[in-house]
């Protein structure tokens, strides 16, 4: 009982305090699967980013993914295993999986 306690207070403060603005660094990637994103980071690091490039833009086309800019500004809405949650402020309803790395927090 207690242990449900704690992690439910634990879960409502990270949820509380889990929309941040950010700054994007460089152009980079959302997905609204864990899993495509996973695979494109994955696809990212390779030698020959040919299948990398193909797999993004099938994803972008069908709507499962989409691409950010350094001019847009996005709200980190969850975070988890490796990968952070953006979503374009101002429209919170679809978060987009992403790399941690291609963000930085913006200045108050």
């Amino acid at each position: 009982m207690i242990r449900t306690t704690l992690c439910l207070i634990g879960l409502l403060c990270a949820v509380s305090g889990a929309a941040s603005a950010v700054q994007i660094e460089q152009e980079t990637f959302g997905c609204k699967s864990m899993a495509d994103a996973t695979q494109l980071l994955r696809l990212g690091q390779a030698t020959d980013l040919t299948d990398y490039d193909t797999r993004l833009q099938k994803l972008v086309r069908a709507g499962e993914c989409r691409i950010w800019t350094a001019a847009d500004a996005v709200t980190v809405e969850d975070e988890g295993d490796g990968l952070v949650c953006l979503a374009s402020s101002g429209m919170r309803q679809t978060c987009y999986w992403s790399a941690p790395e291609a963000r930085r927090l913006a200045q108050p």
